[in-house]
């Protein structure tokens, strides 16, 4: 049945029909390894808003949602000093703890970055050449569609990658949220009016089934995608806590 759907979808994909939205989406990725930058940040953070500028500038890439794949996770762990983030969730923050007990990251901070599930500490230098240089090799096909609140995904290894065990595959999905504005009156950034952009306000997690076949039901989209100026669906596909290969869009 998986197999048909997707059959169905990459029919859709050949005559150019594609619907992008919060209940109707599909996308294929090529077979190129992605640039997945992963940011944890948060409003309570003074050092967290200059990172949040630089992400921001992803907005004007030509290559995002086919090369470039930014996202930022504000964590809770800044909102006992006064203020509270609304975008932190623990979810966000355990993801962050997950890559250090992972070994993908040395300690836990914000602004923190990962290009492709390894920590990046380039931008305190504006050394940008590992992001640069993180794509490009065959990694393998990922094909995804939503329809109503369904997914059905699937994900192809190009021959360089070994399938292995299915449980080292997970597929995230994240609703990502741009042209969030936020008025701080509280906390190190207090009097500071921050502009946010790619942010993740929803999360979540697809276990692989056989083939590296993904499905499951998509959650309601929280309030918060309604003070979004633009909403993006992003997914991707994690090898052991990396991820591999990614597809994200604007939705209309």
């Amino acid at each position: 049945m998986v197999r048909m759907i997707i059959g169905a979808l990459l029919v859709a994909l050949a005559s150019g029909t594609q619907a992008q939205s919060l209940t109707e989406f599909t996308k294929q990725s090529d077979s190129k390894k992605p640039i997945f930058i992963e940011l944890f940040s948060s409003q309570g953070c003074s050092s967290c808003p200059p990172a949040e500028e630089w992400l921001s500038k992803f907005m004007d890439e030509d290559a995002l949602w086919q090369s470039y794949f930014p996202v930022s996770f504000h964590v809770t762990y800044w909102n006992y000093l006064g203020w509270r983030d609304p975008f932190s969730k623990r979810q966000f923050s355990q993801r962050q703890y997950d890559h250090l007990n992972k070994l993908n990251i040395r300690q836990v901070y914000t602004p923190g970055f990962l290009v492709n599930g390894n920590e990046w500490r380039g931008w305190f230098d504006r050394d940008f050449r590992q992001v640069q240089q993180a794509g490009n090799h065959s990694v393998g096909q990922l094909n995804l569609d939503i329809h109503q609140q369904q997914l059905i995904a699937s994900f192809k290894p190009s021959n360089q990658i070994t399938q292995n065990n299915n449980e080292d595959y997970q597929l995230k999905l994240a609703l990502v949220g741009s042209g969030f504005k936020t008025d701080v009156l509280r906390g190190e950034n207090r009097h500071k009016f921050l502009k946010q952009d790619f942010t993740v306000i929803s999360l979540q997690s697809f276990s692989a089934g056989s083939n590296l076949e993904f499905s499951g039901t998509v959650k309601t989209a929280p309030s918060l995608a309604q003070q979004a100026e633009k909403l993006a669906w992003v997914s991707w596909v994690e090898y052991k806590g990396k991820p591999i290969q990614a597809v994200g869009d604007w939705l209309n």
